[in-house]
């Protein structure tokens, strides 16, 4: 089989530049799933936390105690001295985050209608104060809403009322994803970003062996050779298919390591099929750019960008949800588009009867689609190459 072992050689020899794309996979998968904890998931729970504050009184009334018991609530109330150059130093090293001042004279003008503002000072640039701020505001706005809602209300009363309103919480209870589905884990996102590696690998590959083949010395001494055109196109047909699935099967490998907690689920075999398919796909679209191409150098350049543009606009890089719709209809014409759609539907399948499966059954025959497309207009280059030669 000599032209079989040729083009194993071919591949052979360009092979340190295909697993450089190989290892940017593998670093890529490792650094997302350490940044997404052990168990792989991206989302963590939520928990308040207590800045500590000073409150400075120029007045002690039941109305500034309820403001103390309201702040209490979501910061910690530090004591500190009335003076500058305390209050600057306790902001400087970071022992409070920020000082509340109530006025002389703001119960009154509270119980009036018409309430002086708190003076706050806050470390410049800095969030923690932004609940703190938060509270103030909720508890002038309750306070307001009291008393023009009932004019004989004491302001004992009044404080009392509102930070009992403030105490108010309401639990949120975080629905427990489906153990059928596989969203939520990084299954999804290593599928996807397979497209970019599998992509630029399988160009370069099967353009440059098409690009030796193609060169017209070679195509003459091919036809002066006792193998039959039948013969060469098998063997051709073969080395391009091993080295696809066997790129494939690596990939793949990958992909299931590092995620082994989601390997027996029904939608892995989904994401599969859909990554076969995307193969195919790709298949032609090598075959398509090798009978295009004639440079080396050119063939690792347009490989790039056929890789890098189509992964960008089609969600390898960046969620589909988030790029706008003219992106994605320009996307649509690559079958990136149409496998990173499939794999998002598969993410969220919890059931596998088939009108829930219909849909990616249609996706995938339109990633088959381009594959052929890819393939015929293919032939038709090679023959009219062939041709005027």
């Amino acid at each position: 089989m000599p032209v079989f072992k040729v083009s194993m050689k071919i591949i052979k020899k360009n092979l340190p530049l295909m697993l450089i794309y190989i290892f940017i996979f593998i670093m890529v998968s490792m650094i997302v799933k350490n940044l997404s904890g052990e168990g792989g998931e991206t989302l963590s729970t939520y928990s308040d936390t207590k800045v500590p504050i000073a409150i400075i009184g120029e007045e002690h009334t039941a109305l500034t105690e309820g403001i103390s018991n309201a702040l209490s609530e979501v910061s910690t109330l530090v004591e500190l001295e009335d003076n500058k150059e305390a209050i600057q130093d306790a902001l400087y090293f970071r022992a409070i985050y920020m000082v509340v001042r109530i006025p002389e004279g703001f119960t009154a003008s509270v119980m009036s209608g018409n309430p002086l503002s708190l003076e706050t000072k806050v470390i410049p640039g800095s969030t923690e104060s932004v609940q703190v701020n938060m509270q103030i505001n909720q508890f002038m706005k309750l306070t307001q809403l009291y008393l023009t809602g009932t004019s004989d209300l004491s302001e004992e009363k009044v404080a009392e009322l509102v930070v009992n309103q403030l105490k108010n919480t309401t639990k949120v209870t975080m629905v427990a994803p489906d153990p059928k589905a596989v969203e939520g884990s990084l299954m999804p996102f290593f599928f996807n970003y397979l497209a970019y590696s599998y992509m630029f690998i399988m160009i370069l590959g099967v353009s440059t062996v098409m690009r030796v083949f193609n060169r017209k010395e070679i195509k003459w001494r091919n036809a002066c050779s006792p193998i039959t055109s039948l013969s060469k196109s098998l063997q051709f047909l073969l080395a391009n298919a091993v080295f696809a699935f066997g790129t494939w099967g690596i990939l793949i490998l990958l992909c299931l390591v590092f995620d082994a907690r989601n390997i027996f689920k029904v939608n892995t075999l989904y994401f599969m099929l859909n990554s076969v398919v995307f193969a195919l796909s790709v298949l032609g679209l090598g075959y398509l750019v090798g009978n295009l191409v004639k440079g080396r150098e050119a063939v690792s350049a347009v490989a790039n960008i056929i890789t890098l543009s189509s992964c960008f606009i089609s969600g390898v890089f960046v969620p589909q949800a988030f790029l706008g719709e003219s992106v994605l209809r320009v996307a649509s014409f690559f079958p990136t588009y149409w496998y990173v759609k499939a794999n998002q539907q598969i993410a969220n399948l919890t059931h596998f009867d088939f009108s829930s499966i219909s849909g990616i059954l249609s996706i995938l025959l339109i990633e088959l689609g381009f594959g052929a497309a890819f393939l015929a207009v293919s032939l038709a280059v090679g023959k009219r190459a062939s041709q005027r030669a």
